[in-house]
């Protein structure tokens, strides 16, 4: 077991799954507008359940500010409600309101009453005790529209286009630990540049990320360049050639994936299937552009569902024995990734108000996996030196920007790429 590997598999799943929160709290589950929602650390108190007043700004597209180290207060949609830990008078608006429960400090998280808070923002909330369900519920629209609505809206203004650009700008840090012990030089500080264009039909994508330490160090910025086609799979890693593999997804999936992408409503369904949460941030101005905000987490285990049933249509009909490796070895070897992976991941699109094209999006994303070693080679009789468990640490703060909408596609010359042999 390579460190190096577990450190790129780290980067892999946090640049490309979407976002997955877990951190689920016991046996209590929680829907909002219908939809199973992640849910972190609720605990009771006098009956009431308590919820990181973060998890609460998440769910809700909601904000807050910080005055003081007790004094916060929670702004959606143009309403605004004060609060103080260890206080229940709180003020919604002008109006000053009583809580059942006054938010608390608990490790480093502020908790808030969910109820209380929940009905000052206009949901309504009901407890299914049988099943252990919380239900939050409300009716919530931007200019008539719903979230579904404007998401379907935007894709097919996007679909307008063929092609776009990205840039994103990421601070990451991680910590390492070998067997609940810190790793020597195992804690980084770094940025990560990540710019591309991609191409719906006929597909292609191309990527470049750039890490830097926070040294300034430019000797040890190391680029990763990837390009793909509905074929192929390039990678060019530092200071080596361009190398080549067969995709290890099978056509008609890459099919199937374009028809649903090509259909709006098929491409919100599935993102829905795939456990992500959408609700509506607060509207926003960024140099003199009106941006509709949506906010996305995802339930992780709704998550591994879906990703269990899409990797299942991908490996369908893959000779056994490719270039990439054998697909039910690959499919094995990401599910049992997962299987130890808990992820808090979030997002915000940012929808030009005009156009209706996702000009932003920003990541907070926190990835915590653990890998086991099941059996270490030994060597004169002896185990080597190498850990049982590595566990990971990881997290990363970031935008991205969507330019040049319909430019042509800039391929990268792969001609010399070199194909991988298995040995």
């Amino acid at each position: 077991m390579k460190r190096k590997l577990i450190v790129a598999l780290s980067f892999a799943l946090l640049m490309v799954f979407a976002a997955f929160p877990a951190f689920a709290a016991g046996t209590v589950q929680l829907q909002v507008n219908g939809d199973t929602a992640p849910l972190s650390g609720l605990y009771l108190a006098n009956d009431c359940s308590m919820v990181p007043v973060d998890t609460f700004t998440c769910l809700a597209g909601a904000e807050v500010q910080w005055s003081s180290d007790d004094d916060f207060i929670i702004t959606e949609n143009g309403a605004t409600l004060n609060l103080s830990v260890g206080k229940v008078e709180a003020l919604l608006g002008d109006k000053l309101i009583t809580l059942p429960v006054a938010p608390a400090k608990t490790g480093d998280s502020v908790f808030i009453p969910l109820r209380a808070v929940s009905n000052a923002f206009g949901f309504e909330v009901d407890w299914d005790g049988e099943q252990c369900l919380v239900t939050l519920n409300r009716s919530e629209l931007r200019d008539g529209m719903t979230v579904s609505d404007l998401l379907v809206k935007s894709m097919s203004a996007s679909q307008e286009y063929n092609t776009y650009s990205m840039e994103g700008l990421f601070d990451i840090a991680m910590d390492i630990t070998e067997d609940g012990k810190s790793v020597e030089q195992a804690t980084y500080n770094m940025t990560s540049k990540l710019s591309g264009q991609i191409q719906y039909n006929p597909l292609q994508v191309y990527m470049k990320q750039i890490i830097s330490p926070e040294t300034g160090d430019n000797d040890a910025e190391a680029a990763v360049e990837t390009y793909m086609d509905q074929a192929k799979m390039y990678i060019k890693a530092p200071g080596q050639n361009w190398t080549v593999m067969d995709m290890p997804f099978s056509p008609e999936f890459w099919k199937q994936q374009q028809d649903i992408q090509s259909d709006p409503l098929k491409a919100v369904a599935q993102m829905e299937e795939m456990g992500i949460l959408l609700n509506f941030g607060n509207d926003v101005s960024i140099n003199g552009t009106d941006y509709y905000v949506v906010n996305a987490t995802i339930d992780m285990n709704k998550f591994k569902q879906g990703y269990q049933k899409l990797m299942q249509q991908a490996m369908q009909g893959i000779p056994q024995d490719t270039a990439s490796g054998n697909p039910a070895d690959l499919q094995k070897q990401m599910q049992e990734f997962l299987k130890n992976t808990v992820m808090d991941y979030k997002y915000s699109v940012f929808i030009n108000k005009e156009t209706l094209i996702s000009d932003i999006i920003k990541y907070d994303a926190r990835l915590i996996m653990s890998i086991e070693n099941p059996a270490p080679k030994k060597t004169d009789g002896a185990e080597e030196d190498t850990p049982k468990e590595v566990k990971i640490d990881m997290q990363m703060k970031g935008d991205m920007t969507i330019t040049g909408l319909g430019d042509p596609f800039k391929a990268p010359d792969v001609s010399a790429a070199e194909a991988i042999i298995r040995p």
